[in-house]
């Protein structure tokens, strides 16, 4: 299967528009790969017919929306973020959630320090927030936990999953996994304490990444933290935090319209 430069174009749009991820062209191949997984599980046999259906069959655009997401997650990473949770954090909203990773190391981290907040995990791809239902990972998804955490929050698993951990009820209730798209939907009805927003505005443009800044402001409380991947940044963008540190964000002031 061959993309043209049409097709690959009319299919970059309907991505940046659905979720906001600028495919230029150095990701042709990526697109090319993720498409031919779907024409397969389909049986669609071109794309040209592939581009109709998307344009009719809602649950189809999102399972190829869930394909083209890129989701590289383990559990802790960029740990660092989490000294800046503290007990009056008792809203957190995990907002590209991936596949649960994110939530539930937040989870640990805050009980760990004595307190359990509320924590909302939201993510575009139905696949996976499935996942982090499930709350079933392989093990070296979890390879950087301390034993002691490992055997105090997990369960490994046996025979044929033993190559597996599942995470204990205790934590998984103190999650709860919704869709939610960062371009199109509507603000959240409750306000947050804090955000986790990381390595999404990565693959966003600069309009899209202000888009997105000001939608999570006017979703914190006064006062209330953005946190962003080590490797963004909003510099480049006109948004309404006040610049705290790399990664760290703040709202000082009332929230603007969008």
């Amino acid at each position: 299967m061959d993309l043209s430069t049409r097709q690959f174009e009319r299919l970059s749009k309907i991505v940046y528009s659905e979720c906001g991820i600028n495919l230029h062209e150095g990701k042709k191949a990526l697109l090319q790969s993720r498409l031919a997984k779907r024409l397969r599980s389909t049986g669609i046999k071109s794309v040209k017919e592939y581009l109709s259906v998307l344009e009719e069959d809602s649950v189809e655009l999102i399972n190829f929306l869930d394909a083209v997401s890129t989701n590289h997650t383990y559990f802790f990473r960029e740990s660092h973020h989490f000294k800046h949770l503290t007990k009056d954090h008792i809203n957190i909203w995990c907002a590209a959630s991936s596949s649960g990773e994110e939530p539930y190391s937040v989870a640990i981290y805050c009980l760990e320090n004595g307190f359990k907040p509320t924590i909302v995990a939201s993510d575009i791809s139905t696949r996976m927030l499935k996942v982090g239902q499930n709350g079933i990972y392989p093990i070296e998804k979890a390879k950087n936990l301390p034993p002691d955490i490992l055997r105090k929050y997990f369960q490994k698993g046996m025979n044929s999953w033993s190559n597996h951990v599942r995470v204990k009820s205790e934590i998984k209730q103190m999650v709860s996994f919704k869709r939610y798209n960062l371009i199109s939907d509507p603000l959240p009805p409750q306000k947050y304490d804090i955000i986790f927003c990381r390595n999404v505005f990565i693959y966003f443009d600069n309009e899209t990444k202000s888009h997105v800044a000001c939608k999570l402001y006017n979703a914190l409380k006064a006062s209330g933290y953005l946190i962003i991947g080590g490797a963004e940044s909003l510099n480049a963008i006109n948004h309404p935090f006040k610049y705290l540190q790399p990664s760290i964000y703040n709202k000082t002031c009332q929230p603007d319209k969008l």
